[in-house]
């Protein structure tokens, strides 16, 4: 029993050991693709938000042309700009916090 014990053990520190020391070996060789990994992170998110307000555009229109029909009210329809807003203030707020407190 204490020589299967001793056995794990040396397996645990042998995989450790070489679990650590690739990471550190392949440090510099993963620094490289940083920039276009931004790069394209950007992208993503210059297009998602192009999408999003786009939608939201759509989705004002529609309310507008809701009350213009008096089948909703006006008050509904600043109740779904508000919540817009809102929602745009959410995406600016994280990415303000992520600029501050992230990477």
């Amino acid at each position: 029993m204490l020589k299967k014990l001793s056995i794990a053990k040396n397996t645990v520190k042998k995989s450790a050991f070489i679990a650590v020391g690739s990471v550190l070996s392949a440090a510099p060789a993963l620094a490289g693709g940083l920039e276009e990994g931004t790069t394209a992170v950007n992208e993503i998110k210059a297009w998602a938000y192009g999408f999003l307000g786009a939608g939201i555009f759509v989705f004002m229109i529609y309310k507008v042309i809701m009350a213009l029909t008096e089948k909703e009210t006006w008050g509904d329809v600043f109740q779904a700009l508000g919540k817009v807003a809102m929602a745009g203030g959410v995406l600016v707020a994280g990415e303000w916090a992520w600029n501050i407190f992230g990477s």
